[in-house]
């Protein structure tokens, strides 16, 4: 439920250039020559956008989005959109936009979410490989899964990859079911890594120079968007929520914002259960609004609406479900602490960034069941780093917060040091189509 007080931050700091059907458009609008195609995951939007925000770029670009994140975005980006809901809409749009270069975010998510089939990824690369046109690829793993060996995948290749213990009083029949489990969705990554061994893998990061990795990334893009700094160029508003009340924003109290997404739900009430989860939630409400601050809620929901049960009515309207990325983002920026269960999420990257404070209550879902994923994390995502890890339990405290937030600044221009002497997004298309 996004109130019309949160819509109502982005509102001024939009520049909206939306079509919804570019092949409709085509007399006034300038066809794309970057299309990104992305499936279900909030997380890689904001890749894209990542890559687009205030660059010249965004004009000549378009995002094609399947129904969830398009309903949810609409007219809201500051860049095209088209809706997509099976390959052969995707096909019809490169038919009518003639792209220089597709962008899969990700090529290994597609299959997973049901968006896109891998026969149909397959056939799409063949289609934009016979008509000329470059493809590239996220890949939200950091190469854990990518140009993986093209052997059969056993279940002890899922027991050496993935955590199944995750819950210590589990019979060994449900770690057994696990283990199957694990080795199935392995298997979908190789078959992903065998379709995408070919393609340009493109990564908006890097090891860190002390990481002592040995792997040698072949045939990779790296990126880096100054865009993203905020005091250099403020792409995006940095306002607090507004009122509803009249009275101006700048007078209204600062908010700590929490996010949480559905997997990492699933996976604390499963530690926890769903009632001992809430009541963990409900006093992290609590302790917020003691603090004198706003508490917003950004999660599944299902959540939200037992979380409403417990909360003041006056705090129920910053309880909010999946909203827009305009708006999610305004409220990101301008919070002033920001908690997270999922160490993997990229919005985190915007607040690092721009030495914005960030906490994790929980590693997250991928840290848990993938196990070279954490170190990954550190090594590309977070310069050899990792926020500052509260316990659920514990009470929020003021202090406490305002003594760790400092290492999150401290960090900052370290981890600045090393991405701006990567590519700017103009100068990767320009390597891209040379190559």
């Amino acid at each position: 439920m996004v109130t019309d007080e949160l819509s109502s931050v982005a509102q001024s700091s939009r520049s909206t250039i939306h079509q919804a059907n570019p092949m409709e458009n085509s007399v006034t609008t300038r066809s794309p020559r970057f299309l990104f195609l992305l499936n279900n995951d909030y997380g890689e939007l904001c890749l894209a956008m990542y890559f687009l925000q205030g660059r010249d770029l965004i004009d000549s670009s378009m995002l094609l989005l399947p129904p969830r994140l398009f309903a949810k975005n609409e007219g809201t980006l500051p860049v095209q959109t088209c809706e997509y809901a099976c390959i052969e809409d995707v096909i019809r749009i490169v038919d009518a936009t003639k792209p220089e270069i597709v962008f899969l975010f990700s090529g290994y998510i597609l299959p997973l979410h049901e968006v896109i089939s891998h026969e149909g990824m397959a056939s799409l690369l063949q289609l934009l490989s016979d008509r000329n046109c470059k493809v590239a690829t996220s890949d939200p793993f950091f190469g854990i899964f990518s140009r993986m060996d093209p052997a059969s995948i056993s279940a002890a290749d899922a027991l050496r990859m993935f955590e199944t213990e995750l819950l210590a009083d589990q019979t060994w029949h449900y770690r057994l079911s696990m283990t199957f489990g694990n080795a199935q969705i392995l298997k979908q990554f190789n078959t992903a890594s065998q379709i995408l061994k070919d393609t340009t893998h493109l990564y908006f990061t890097l090891p860190h120079p002390n990481a002592g990795s040995t792997e040698v990334m072949t045939d990779t893009l790296l990126f880096f968007n100054p865009s993203l700094i905020c005091d250099e160029s403020a792409p995006m508003s940095t306002e607090v929520l507004a009122s509803g009340d009249g009275d101006s924003a700048a007078t209204e109290k600062p908010h700590w914002l929490f996010v949480l997404g559905s997997v990492d739900y699933e996976l604390q009430t499963s530690y926890y259960t769903e009632e001992v989860f809430i009541d963990v939630l409900a006093r992290k409400l609590d302790e917020t609004l003691k603090a004198g601050r706003r508490a917003v809620f950004v999660a599944p929901n299902e959540c939200v609406q037992k979380l409403a049960n417990r909360a003041p009515v006056s705090a129920r309207k910053d309880l909010l479900t999946f909203c827009a990325y305009e708006d999610f983002n305004a409220l990101l920026l301008s919070a002033e602490y920001v908690f997270y269960w999922n160490l993997a999420s990229y919005s985190i990257f915007l607040r690092v960034i721009n030495g914005l404070p960030i906490f994790m209550f929980d590693e997250g879902h991928l840290e848990r069941h993938v196990k070279p994923m954490r170190e990954r994390l550190v090594s590309w995502f977070y310069q050899n780093w990792i926020p500052p890890l509260l316990s659920q339990q514990e009470m929020l405290d003021i202090e406490v917060l305002a003594e760790l937030s400092k290492d999150c600044k401290q960090h900052t221009p370290k981890m600045l040091k090393n991405l701006k002497a990567l590519p700017s997004p103009e100068q990767l298309i320009e390597e891209f189509l040379r190559r």
